[in-house]
């Protein structure tokens, strides 16, 4: 499956990024040269399981270089037409860049060969571009349930409470805050960085209000009673 963003700058300039939601980390592509930042060591997340004597490159940093490199001279604030194609359907939206952009590096993270951030893969195959908070959450607390369901039916015993949802935003959180020291290096304006706060930021929210956000959800599931009009 495909994903495609165009995005159609002011000035007349046009970037587009197909993005293979299925694509694997080519080991051989992998030992060739790429941007010092893309490399493991290079300021690695702490929570990162990985090593460099099997990965000589992030396998998120290797697949944004690409995107960074187009846009590392492009202020954030800038604006911008995006188009979005999935295969059953195109979105569209002006935008800033920041925000088009933090729509596109979370579904190029989702998609990577990263062991953390690969979890949210079967996210991706329901891409919602330009997601809000709200959106958001709902997407990720209905994938994370519907995983429990197939948990039970294995004879598992499914997490109603949403624990490890709250412990994967919780690592999240911190290869956020790690990645965007990483990609800092990359961006020689403010546009790949400020995508990337923008992303942490869309986490942060989520799991710091999981549990006040779904409560707030409530009422589209269990309306309010009718007052008594007999009363």
């Amino acid at each position: 499956m495909q994903i495609t963003y165009t995005f159609a700058l002011d000035d007349g300039t046009s970037h587009q990024f197909v993005v293979d939601l299925d694509r694997e980390f080519d080991e051989v592509v992998d030992r060739a040269e790429h941007a010092p930042w893309t490399k493991l060591a290079h300021k690695q997340c702490g929570n990162c399981p990985l090593h460099s004597d099997q990965f000589r490159h992030c396998p998120v940093a290797f697949d944004l270089e690409q995107i960074a490199s187009r846009f590392a001279n492009i202020i954030s604030h800038e604006a911008v037409n995006v188009q979005v194609a999935t295969p059953e359907r195109s979105y569209s939206k002006r935008c800033d860049v920041q925000t088009a952009l933090r729509s596109l590096v979370g579904l190029v993270m989702a998609t990577s060969a990263c062991p953390i951030l690969s979890r949210l893969k079967t996210m991706a195959y329901y891409h919602l571009p330009f997601s809000t908070v709200e959106e958001t959450l709902f997407r990720t607390a209905g994938a994370y349930l519907v995983k429990q369901y197939f948990v039970h039916k294995a004879g598992g015993q499914p997490d109603l409470d949403l624990t490890g949802l709250n412990e994967l935003y919780q690592e999240l959180q911190a290869l956020n805050v790690c990645f965007k020291k990483r990609i800092d290096t990359a961006s020689e304006k403010d546009a790949n960085m400020n995508a990337l706060g923008s992303l942490f930021a869309l986490s942060l929210a989520v799991s710091f209000s999981l549990e006040d956000k779904l409560e707030e959800l409530k009422g589209q599931f269990f309306p309010a009673e009718p007052a008594d009009i007999a009363k």
